[in-house]
This record gives C-alpha cells, sequence and structure tokens, in this order.
C-alpha cells in the first residue's frame, strides 16, 4: 500500500486523529483502510484507454470506479498489517441489484501476506451510479446482497489481541466519543492523496459530474472517526485481531459537515464485545450506522 495512501489516513482526521496517527507511527494500518481494500483491488484493474474527451476516458486514478458510492461494508480483520509487507487482493463480483432506480454492486475480496495468510475477508455493496434511473425496475441478478456468506468475527485470532486486559473491562452501555468535528475539504483532499482510488471524494468537478452537490467523504473516511476513540480507549491493535464490522452508509458526508461519531458498548457475552457505531450529521440525519464485534477471549 501506498506510503501517501497511509499517511493520508492519519492526516484526513485533521486534529481528530491522535491515536490513528500513533498507530501508522507504529508501522500499522488502520482498520479504516482494511475497510477499503475492496475498493483497493477494483481501483488497481486495468481499464481500456479512450481518446481523450470521450464518455469513457479514463481519468487518472479513477480506474474505472468513478462515482461509485460504497453503501455497505462487512469485513474481517484477521490479523494486524504491516505498512511496509506486501499483499495479495483478490476477488470477484458475486451480485447485483436494482432499487429504486439505482443500481448496486456486490464484492466479496481476500487479503492474504506475501505468505499467504489470511488479512481480512471483505463484501461490499456498492451504488454503481449515483444518479437513478426513471423506469428502472427492481431486479437482482445472482446473489442478493444479504445472502452473501460473511466470515464474522475470528475467535482463533484473538488469542494475539495485546489488549485483551482493556478490551476485557468494558462493559455495556460504556460509550466513546461524541464530540462534534468538521470533516473539512482539506481534510478529505488530505486522505485522497495526489493519486485518488475515487476523485468525486476530493475533486468538486468530479463530484458534479457523478451527481453530487459537493465531495462527499468517502465510506472508510466517515468509518475512521467512529473507530478513532475505540483505539484511543481500547489500544492501537484492539480492532485488528479477529474484529469483524458490518457498516452501513446511509446519508452523504459533504465537505465542510460537521459529525458527531459515538461508539457505545451494546453487549459483552460469549466472548464477544459488540459496539454499536454511529455518525450523525450535526445537521441531524444520521450518515453511518454499523456494529464491530471484537472476539474477546474468556479465561
Amino acid at each position: 500500500m501506498r506510503a501517501a495512501k497511509i499517511d493520508g489516513a492519519a492526516r484526513g482526521m485533521g486534529d481528530h486523529g491522535p491515536a490513528t496517527r500513533s498507530m501508522v507511527d507504529a508501522g500499522l494500518v488502520p482498520p479504516d483502510l482494511i475497510c477499503g481494500l475492496t475498493l483497493f483491488l477494483l481501483a488497481n484493474q486495468p481499464r481500456p484507454s479512450r481518446p481523450p474527451g470521450t464518455a469513457g476516458e479514463q481519468r487518472k486514478g479513477a480506474a474505472g470506479v468513478s462515482g461509485g458510492v460504497w453503501v455497505r461494508e462487512r469485513f474481517t480483520v484477521h490479523r494486524p498489517m504491516s505498512t511496509a509487507e506486501a499483499f495479495v487482493v483478490d476477488g470477484e463480483a458475486v451480485g447485483r441489484h436494482v432499487r429504486k432506480g439505482r443500481r448496486y454492486g456486490t464484492t466479496v475480496s481476500r487479503t492474504v501476506d506475501a505468505a499467504g495468510r489470511a488479512v481480512a475477508a471483505n463484501v461490499t455493496t456498492g451504488l454503481l451510479s449515483y444518479r437513478p434511473e426513471p423506469g428502472l425496475a427492481d431486479a437482482v441478478e445472482g446473489q442478493p446482497a444479504d445472502a452473501v456468506e460473511v466470515r464474522g468475527p475470528d475467535r482463533e485470532a484473538a488469542a494475539a489481541n495485546p489488549h485483551l486486559d482493556r478490551l476485557g473491562a468494558v462493559a455495556p452501555g460504556d460509550t466513546f466519543g461524541g464530540d462534534e468535528l468538521v470533516v473539512s475539504l482539506a481534510m478529505m483532499a488530505a486522505r485522497d492523496t495526489d493519486n485518488p482510488d475515487n476523485p468525486i471524494h476530493s475533486d468538486i468537478e468530479e463530484a458534479r459530474r457523478a451527481g453530487l452537490a459537493k465531495p462527499i467523504a468517502g465510506g472508510s473516511h466517515v468509518l475512521s472517526f467512529a473507530i478513532e476513540p475505540l483505539l484511543a480507549a481500547f489500544g492501537p491493535e484492539s480492532l485488528s485481531h479477529g474484529a469483524a464490522f458490518d457498516v452501513r452508509w446511509k446519508a452523504p458526508t459533504e465537505a465542510d459537515d460537521a459529525i458527531v461519531p459515538t461508539a457505545v458498548v451494546a453487549s459483552v457475552d460469549d466472548g464477544l464485545l459488540v459496539v454499536d457505531l454511529e455518525v450523525a450529521l450535526a445537521s441531524g440525519p444520521v450518515a453511518m450506522t454499523g456494529t464491530v464485534t471484537v472476539p474477546v477471549p474468556t479465561p
């Protein structure tokens, strides 16, 4: 993974990501970048070049996925990924569906390190075109998104978690985060770097071409603000040893929107710590909801 991309994950949080910055400085990839591994796979696929000025012209860094919007991501982090290590991602498209005039696609991916050890498993559902198509009937092709097999928490990986003491002290109702912050266009550009995977997250004109009023923060970027208080409270590797995420993005976070990220412990039972995640827009709507389930071995 490009060093600029990893550094951008920390810089993209502005002054609100000290735990993420410490994780990056320690040579570890933060969980929000593990969330984006399916996009990493798609963005690095070769696409045929077309003449400049044509409708299908390939733009720098877009690799044919410009305009797509992630709406749900289910992923498991089997073990920490070093910022210096090589890895391999493979995957396939498993289904497409149409709902309310919008086209969606579901893709699965698997990430392993150079030795073939599992790093992550992702199931990603994306909105293929932000603009609805009038008259387009609801339909399903291939596997429905909810029917795709999901890895879930990896209990075997949990034994290597160096923060089990802190995780074991957590109780239902414990709340983390809750502070309001602004996601500026400068923060979005810092995360996107000079070679963005999808320029609708930092380029005003590209966002307009995709049917957006403003650039919107990428899904993993929004997620990073909900993860940050957990990393600060539990430890930098706490979510990198078998944790399973299920995240949905419900409303766009536009440039310069104020958000309130919150994480609340929902349950601690049968060796599983379940935390509800939410990022609300200060204007009212909920931008993102989800859960992270952390396996915590019982004595």
